[in-house]
């Protein structure tokens, strides 16, 4: 054991406080002292226990996302030069990798999106900090690329050292102040208090880990996940209130909401993925003056020509239709998006890309002309599904982004 010169807490081989049990339910003071990311960059926000991305989960619950994800505006232009910083006065005592040799998911879908490399001197990296004021958990930064001065001081560690809970910290680590720099990457973050355990971070994030490792030591000590909004002092939440009529709880999921509302997994993967997952920030000034949804035409007019609806983009394939439900397959090499156009409501297009289908359009009842432009989705065999009630025709085009 270690202890704080300053007369803090007695420091455990893990980095984290050495008592852990004492502090288990000790009520935790506002340590969140600055924004890790320009919230003025940020389109969107997960909410904590959404059906964002991937399971991400404590010990005490199972299929939900207890993390946030930040979207910011031109993600993909952002992605490699989004300065991050620490929201903690703290130590940076960990910086883990991963040792799966196969390529990641963001850098296939980084490529096949763009068509670019990631810049060479891009390291992909989750780094630790230890606030000082709450000494018993970690504030765990995904998708970071640390400063070089913080990867001299801190010797990255992989996630199975950390799973067998032999990882140990750097000694001394890199100190730093909230509001200071300390990378690139997303503003993907959680908040991981250790109840139990030696405090070394874990791996052990979801149901499928949990079942396939659950006897190791990252999984048999206890942790519980927290939002950073529990966490935040009102200096840092009134960077919210300045895009958005927001509180708190708004970025939050309950967990009786969510009991009432469980979802469901495939391994890792949640069934239905990201569809009421994010609150919307803002929007860009060209996206609120022309939104994705036009408003409708006078009835019984055609539909648009799908070179109409393309608007000069490249029209990868087209399909139309009455009614009914239809599922097609599709195989696209490149990035896409999809346009819609119908004549009516209900109606509800699906896109299944692999990772379980999502609703990307939901149509009321009513009557005219409407359309819809997607987002861009990375290159994949995909599977477009349509329903519609019997009396609305409608048509759909894929094009190239």
């Amino acid at each position: 054991m270690t202890a704080d010169n300053t007369g803090g807490p007695e420091f455990g081989s893990g980095g984290l406080a050495a008592d852990l049990g004492s502090w288990a339910d000790r009520e935790l003071p506002l340590f969140i002292t600055a924004s890790h990311i320009e919230v003025s960059d940020i389109e969107r926000i997960s909410m904590f226990r959404s059906n964002a991305g991937h399971d991400y989960s404590d010990s005490f619950e199972s299929c939900c996302s207890m993390k946030h994800y930040y979207r910011p505006f031109n993600y993909y232009e952002k992605r490699f030069t989004q300065t991050i910083f620490s929201p903690v006065d703290g130590v940076i005592l960990y910086i883990g990798v991963d040792e799966d040799s196969g390529e990641s998911s963001w850098l296939r879908d980084y490529r096949e999106a763009t068509g670019k490399q990631p810049p060479s001197d891009y390291l992909d990296t989750k780094v630790f900090i230890r606030p000082d004021k709450a000494p018993n958990l970690w504030v765990r930064l995904h998708h970071v690329s640390p400063l070089q001065e913080i990867l001299t001081a801190v010797t990255p560690s992989s996630g199975m050292d950390q799973m067998f809970g032999t990882a140990t910290p750097a000694a001394p680590g890199f100190k730093v102040k909230a509001g200071e720099q300390i990378g690139v990457g997303l503003g993907e973050i959680s908040i991981e208090r250790h109840l139990t355990g030696n405090g070394v971070p874990s791996p052990c994030t979801s149901i499928e880990t949990k079942n396939k490792w659950g006897q190791l030591p990252g999984c048999t000590a206890e942790r519980q996940f927290h939002s950073i909004f529990e966490f935040m002092t009102d200096e840092v939440f009134s960077n919210y209130l300045e895009l958005a009529d927001v509180e708190r709880n708004d970025f939050i999921i309950s967990t009786a909401e969510r009991s009432l509302a469980p979802l469901s997994c495939n391994g890792e993967q949640f069934e239905t993925r990201d569809i009421g997952a994010y609150l919307q920030l803002q929007q860009n000034e060209e996206e609120a003056s022309t939104p994705n949804i036009s408003v409708p035409q006078q009835p019984n007019e055609p539909l648009p020509s799908p070179e109409s609806l393309a608007k000069q983009q490249q029209i990868i394939t087209s399909f139309t239709g009455e009614g009914s439900s239809v599922s097609q397959q599709l195989e696209i090499s490149s990035a896409y998006g999809v346009i819609v156009a119908s004549d009516g409501g209900p109606i509800e297009i699906g896109i299944n890309t692999g990772e379980g289908p999502r609703v990307i359009y939901n149509r009321p009842p009513g009557d005219g002309i409407a359309t819809y432009e997607s987002d861009a989705f990375v290159a994949s065999d995909a599977s477009v599904a349509v329903q519609a009630a019997s009396s609305v025709s409608w048509k759909v085009v894929i094009v190239a982004r």
